[in-house]
């Protein structure tokens, strides 16, 4: 399934300011809702050299190990939570980055963070975006993913996806504010 995330770009970010944010990596690793830590990591040529997603047109490849605390049953406690470990491989391009990460249970997510225009791009439910708030700029982060799952493990993952990258986005523009 898609999701495409969008999250206003404050007037007063330079758009160079916002993609300089993505393309360090970090920022966008430590605004994960569920992070617990993480580590650089060295990037294996079998995780690229077939995967079209990363191509020619990107630069500055970098991977990275994610754990991460993700809430099995919400609402009851710690005791509903699992940690698991998600590599992850980011490159860098035009507008922002692309990463692959390959969570536990055969979760395969495939994104674009970027700075793009106002609008331009589309979250495919056919609605007009809201009208920009006070002191919105003319530009968003925006992240267009693309997950592959089992149909079992969709809806947790669809409803957790869809919540937590909301707050990656939000976390990374009020981390690029300050």
């Amino acid at each position: 399934f898609a999701v495409v995330t969008k999250v206003p770009l404050p007037a007063h970010v330079a758009p160079e300011a916002a993609i300089a944010a993505i393309q360090a990596y970090r920022p966008l690793i430590e605004a994960n809702p569920h992070l617990v830590s993480y580590e650089r990591r060295s990037v294996g040529v079998q995780e690229v050299i077939d995967d079209p997603f990363f191509r020619e047109d990107g630069q500055r490849l970098q991977a990275f190990t994610v754990y991460q605390r993700i809430t099995i049953i919400p609402g009851v406690g710690s005791w509903a939570t699992k940690d698991v470990s998600v590599p992850c491989v980011f490159q860098s391009v035009k507008y922002g980055c692309r990463c692959r990460a390959d969570a536990s249970g055969g979760v395969t997510v495939r994104s674009r963070y970027e700075i793009r225009r106002r609008g331009e791009v589309s979250d495919g439910t056919g609605k007009p975006d809201p009208p920009p708030g006070p002191g919105d700029g003319d530009y968003e982060f925006v992240e267009i993913a693309e997950v592959a799952c089992g149909s079992l493990v969709k809806p947790f993952v669809r409803h957790s996806f869809s919540t937590s990258h909301q707050e990656v986005l939000q976390r990374l523009a009020d981390e690029v504010v300050r």
